[in-house]
């Protein structure tokens, strides 16, 4: 700004009233939602100086844009924000970010969303997806103790896809074949310890294969594994130094020695069944993103209205 101008500026803040003096001593302070919110995300780059592009250390501050510091890379000359290569990249509208994640915490559908934060609906799916990149990585790296293990089936949909690879049908159709067909089912395997640490996984099938290479290195050595009759749940205990505990559930044996059972997991997918009815349907390629959501949803302590900030500084770390 020229001297010229900023002491027209000067002589017009004397004509404000109170209500706009209290607004631009806000603004310069800085305390308004979205300065709040760049200074929590720039503080990745103060903790971690890093370039995105090729991980060099070496960078400078270099301008600003959209509010954001922005840097300069001395290795490769590339600039960036704190939010390039992160889920959070080229969105904008950053005063209604924590807005559209209390609607999310909220399990509330996509339109909702949209509406309540004066959203176009593409927009509203776009962020809803960007947010929960996170959630859905998200996992159990390690499971010890008494391991609940089973499986669960969701129909395969090809919502919104404007090219489908079958022949569209109804919602609530019946499947074509009895039992565990690929083309009318998607498998979904639930592990969980009884300190609820939850590994889930979209799987093509639940063989010993698939077992196998989704739980290779996260299953203790000596954990005592549950699970029903499924066959290829015994290949898994032997491969990874598991006791195992087979639950005839067809048979009548829930329990073993009033401690080795299946309930904990089985409970969750009755909860997660219940909770995903409210979206009426998921697209099988976005399945893993709403597991990852009701993963966060299920932990009490990330409901807290505190989490929000610490969620978004979360959501540019990865």
């Amino acid at each position: 700004m020229l001297p010229a101008q900023f002491t027209k500026l000067i002589a017009e803040l004397e004509h404000l009233t109170d209500s706009q003096t209290r607004y631009v001593e806000k603004l310069l302070k800085g305390t308004d939602s979205v300065s709040q919110l760049i200074t929590e995300l720039e503080e990745r780059m103060v903790e971690n100086p890093e370039c995105p592009h090729c991980h060099s250390s070496l960078i400078n501050r270099h301008g600003k844009v959209n509010k954001m510091q922005r840097y300069r890379c001395k290795n490769c000359g590339k600039t960036f924000v704190a939010t390039t290569a992160t889920p959070l990249a080229r969105l904008r509208y950053k005063e209604l970010w924590l807005e559209y994640i209390r609607c999310m915490l909220d399990s509330k559908p996509l339109r909702k969303c949209a509406e309540e934060c004066g959203l176009h609906l593409e927009t509203s799916f776009r962020w809803r997806h960007r947010f929960l990149a996170l959630p859905s990585a998200l996992k159990a790296s390690k499971l010890e103790g008494i391991i609940e293990a089973d499986e669960t089936l969701f129909p395969y949909s090809e919502k919104g896809s404007k090219r489908m690879t079958r022949q569209p049908r109804k919602r609530g159709m019946k499947a074509k074949k009895r039992g565990r067909s690929k083309d009318d089912w998607v498998p979904v395997l639930t592990v969980r310890d009884r300190a609820k640490n939850t590994y889930e996984a979209v799987v093509p099938s639940v063989t010993s294969a698939a077992l196998h290479q989704e739980l290779a290195g996260k299953l203790e050595k000596d954990s005592v594994l549950c699970s029903d009759g499924y066959k290829p749940y015994i290949a898994l205990s032997e491969k990874n130094d598991l006791i195992h505990k087979r639950l005839d559930v067809a048979g009548g044996v829930k329990v073993i020695d009033k401690v080795f059972h299946i309930q904990n997991v089985n409970a969750y997918h009755s909860r997660l069944k219940a909770w995903i009815k409210r979206f009426h349907g998921v697209a099988t390629k976005y399945l893993e993103h709403y597991l990852g959501w009701f993963r966060f949803m299920d932990t009490p302590e990330n409901l807290n209205e505190n989490r929000l900030c610490s969620i978004q500084q979360q959501l540019i770390r990865t």
